[in-house]
């Protein structure tokens, strides 16, 4: 199970950095159906997952209900751009989703071999779980996720695959990348009532990264901070303390 679930993190990751490295394009992931099962809406046709908006610097999150106030001065990416590349991600995932197929059970037959076309039944297809952005900002503003400006702030929801999905699991994946240096080693923390998993690392390419993953409703939910430097890091996870559950 633990293989699995690190095969799966692998996808998931490489899926994101996929990402990182297109423009936004239009339209928005949670506002469709997706082929995976999961609904961008709950059942109750109450607001979107990634719903929310940006008011002054304070950020609020309709569908997992936090407030959390934003560096002063800093600029949210606009809301049109951002769903606009959640779209992006959930097609992609969608056509990578189809075309992963169980192999069939092998038949012995006297009949010529036939070409099998098409990604196969519905029930053998593996689905990749939904990913948002329920916001990013920086300092000067950001024209698009894919945008590679430090410092920056993304706060991102994954679809839990399983109830063993946890936040350990995501921050010690992270701290165990290749060449990545441990700053703060993966620990607990508790932030308005509600646990969160926390690490620091320094990556291969030199960005100062802090992760903060929790479990909300059926996602992990996290924050995540990159900057240039450990100091400019420290003083943007100090926000952290503004965050706000209703």
């Amino acid at each position: 199970m633990r293989v699995f679930r690190f095969v799966l993190m692998l996808v998931v990751a490489a899926s994101w950095v996929r990402v990182q490295g297109q423009q936004a394009v239009p339209a928005t992931e949670p506002a469709k159906t997706q082929s995976n099962g999961a609904e961008t809406k709950p059942a109750d046709n109450g607001p979107a997952v990634d719903a929310g908006k940006v008011t002054g610097s304070t950020f609020e999150s309709d569908y997992f209900k936090f407030t959390y106030e934003l560096p002063k001065g800093w600029k949210a990416l606009d809301d049109a751009a951002r769903v606009a590349s959640n779209q992006s991600l959930m097609n992609g995932d969608r056509d990578r989703s189809a075309g992963m197929t169980a192999p069939l059970p092998k038949k012995t037959s006297t009949r010529p071999p036939t070409v099998k076309k098409g990604p196969g039944p519905a029930s053998s297809r593996a689905s990749l779980p939904a990913r948002y952005s329920l916001m990013a900002a920086s300092s000067n503003g950001l024209e698009s996720l894919a945008s590679p400006v430090l410092p920056r702030i993304n706060i991102w929801a994954h679809q839990r695959v399983s109830a063993l999905d946890n936040p350990t699991d995501h921050a010690q994946f992270l701290a165990s990348g290749k060449r990545t240096q441990v700053l703060m080693p993966v620990h607990e923390v508790t932030l308005d009532g509600n646990k969160f998993v926390r690490v620091d690392v320094i990556t291969p390419t030199g960005e100062y990264v802090s992760e903060f993953v929790s479990v909300i409703r059926e996602y992990l939910v996290g924050f995540d901070f990159r900057a240039q430097s450990e100091r400019e890091l420290a003083e943007m996870t100090e926000t952290m303390k503004t965050l706000k559950f209703r």
